[in-house]
């Protein structure tokens, strides 16, 4: 029977143990576009029988899951992404039910892996094991709400029949987004907000898919790295990050969304990215005659020897936890 994308729902849980799938979801996640899907790479026997027809048949030689998933940030669900993305948070009481979750970079190539749920309306409905992220974006424009993209890998698919449900979450948009730069990590309290038009963060894990004889599927999944890049584009109005470009300064850097939303004892769901040794990569200016000046930059996150991090990210929201599994 035929389906829309509207029926396409997806799911996610934090697995108990690596590689073994959880029954059931932890959180479905609303979403807009979701497409991640079982993948094989086929190999053409290149045997020959005298004859000018270029090969006598192919062999299905790898197998493993891969795609993306696209939709508004919500407060709760981004918590899974980057908890796999990071790979060690600390989470504590902010006021009453309202918790803060702080990522660090766990220097490790083993970050928790998540069990993907994926269930095709009324088609088909499966489980994928050892779920990576291989790169996250949040991005942010004037007159949309915030966005992400994810790209995930995982290793095999198994049935499943859990039931979708959704919760209430809160989205972001851009008014919601203040950018700052400083000297110091203290100096980005008082810092001057960039009017920034536009903004991207990109993270990157380098996942590494380790194929072993024996199986056609991934005997594990592992992250490589840790990138952080971006871009934003403002009005011209002064040369401040033509100059950072031209020079070899690195500053940190405040990413800090705070939703509207009342979710207990007057906090907001929010999320605070600091880069903690940033640098402007690239700069340029565009004009056309009966518009703005506009300029794009592009910025880096490199790793801070002073401070032993590169990054780190707070998220507030309603979730108690997200290191530990529900049972399997």
């Amino acid at each position: 029977m035929e389906i829309i994308g509207r029926s396409i729902e997806f799911g996610v849980g934090v697995e108990e143990t690596r590689g073994t799938p959880q029954g059931t979801a932890e959180k479905w996640v609303k979403k807009i576009t979701a497409n991640i899907v079982e993948r094989s790479e086929k190999k053409v026997d290149e045997s020959t029988l005298g004859r000018l027809e270029d090969s006598l048949g192919a062999r299905v030689v790898k197998k493993w899951i891969e795609g993306d998933l696209e939709g508004n940030v919500h407060a709760d669900a981004i918590g899974y992404f980057l908890y796999n993305l990071y790979g060690a948070v600390s989470s504590s009481v902010a006021s009453g039910s309202v918790y803060d979750h702080t990522f660090s970079v766990s220097n490790g190539i083993t970050h928790a892996s998540l069990t993907l749920f994926a269930k095709d309306g009324s088609v088909d409905q499966q489980v994928y094991d050892t779920g990576m992220i291989s790169g996250l974006e949040i991005s942010a424009a004037i007159d949309d709400y915030v966005k992400f993209t994810a790209s995930f890998m995982a290793a095999e698919a198994a049935t499943n029949s859990d039931t979708p449900s959704y919760d209430t979450e809160y989205d972001f948009i851009a008014r919601d987004i203040s950018l700052k730069f400083a000297d110091t990590e203290v100096g980005l309290a008082t810092a001057t907000a960039v009017p920034a038009k536009d903004i991207s963060i990109k993270w990157d894990t380098g996942l590494i898919p380790d194929h072993v004889i024996g199986s056609y599927f991934p005997d594990d999944i592992y992250n490589a790295k840790m990138s952080i890049e971006g871009d934003f584009n403002l009005n011209f109005a002064d040369e401040t990050y033509k100059d950072l470009y031209l020079a070899d300064t690195y500053q940190y850097m405040q990413i800090n969304i705070q939703g509207a939303a009342d979710i207990g004892g007057g906090e907001n769901p929010t999320i605070t990215i600091v880069l903690n040794r940033a640098q402007i990569m690239d700069w340029n200016r565009e004009d056309g005659a009966d518009e703005l000046v506009n300029e794009a930059v592009s910025f880096k996150a490199f790793y801070n020897e002073s401070d032993s991090e590169q990054s780190t990210l707070v998220l507030t929201n309603l979730t108690e936890e997200y290191d530990e599994a529900i049972s399997a």
